[in-house]
């Protein structure tokens, strides 16, 4: 039997980079939640949650009419997927695809992917290989240059076994400081389980500041 997907997209950034509210603020003509939506619209899922800040539920709920689940978010990523995590009641046996809503350019085979690895592992990400030469610096001075062959930058989505993720998420040290959980994938990390890598593709780029967002209406431009 195939595994239903539960799709889950955060939606409760404050944008401080950015200077607006970058979500639904129209991108050459349609927001950056409408766009990111459309990336999974014909995949096989079979429910989409999206935690927004707490207040704006009403708001959000009007945007999207029905397409998907609106929730209240957290303080932090890690605290507005855990309540999303939290109403999957009944789908024990879901697999769940975290994907961060300021990427609207995800592609479905990318999307896919991370799905078909996660029902074989148990959990898997997308990720890029570096290719830039990372240092480590300490008050300005660099104390090292790891081997960059063995770097990855991750993204989204971020897809597990809803099962993988539950236990993830309950073994966190009761004084874990959340707001550090940068990712789902570093949860999984601190709890011992295993993460796989998906190659991502270069159109995958998050929107954080107005440069990306004025190279996003620049590529909309030129294929529109």
């Amino acid at each position: 039997m195939d595994l239903p997907v539960i799709a889950i997209i955060p939606s409760a950034g404050t944008a401080s980079r950015m200077g607006f509210d970058k979500l639904t603020t129209p991108l050459c003509g349609k927001s950056v939640l409408a766009r990111t939506l459309e990336a999974f619209q014909d995949l096989p899922i079979a429910k989409t949650i999206i935690p927004v800040t707490p207040g704006r539920e009403n708001e959000f709920k009007s945007l999207l009419k029905d397409r998907a689940e609106v929730i209240s978010g957290g303080s932090c990523r890690a605290r507005s997927v855990f309540n999303a995590v939290e109403t999957l009641k009944g789908y024990e046996d879901a697999i769940v695809v975290i994907h961060d809503c300021d990427r609207p350019f995800v592609s479905g085979e990318v999307i896919l992917n991370t799905i078909e690895k996660a029902k074989e592992t148990g959990a898997a990400i997308a990720a890029q290989p570096c290719s830039s030469t990372v240092k480590v610096v300490s008050d300005d001075m660099i104390t090292d240059t790891p081997d960059r062959s063995s770097l990855f930058l991750a993204s989204t989505p971020q897809t597990f076994k809803l099962s993988v993720l539950r236990k993830a998420y309950g073994s966190l040290d009761k004084n874990e400081d959340w707001g550090k959980l940068t990712d789902e994938a570093l949860i999984l990390e601190k709890a011992g389980i295993q993460v796989a890598i998906c190659h991502d593709s270069d159109g995958n780029f998050k929107l954080t500041t107005k440069k990306d967002w004025d190279f996003a209406n620049y590529l909309l431009s030129k294929n529109a």
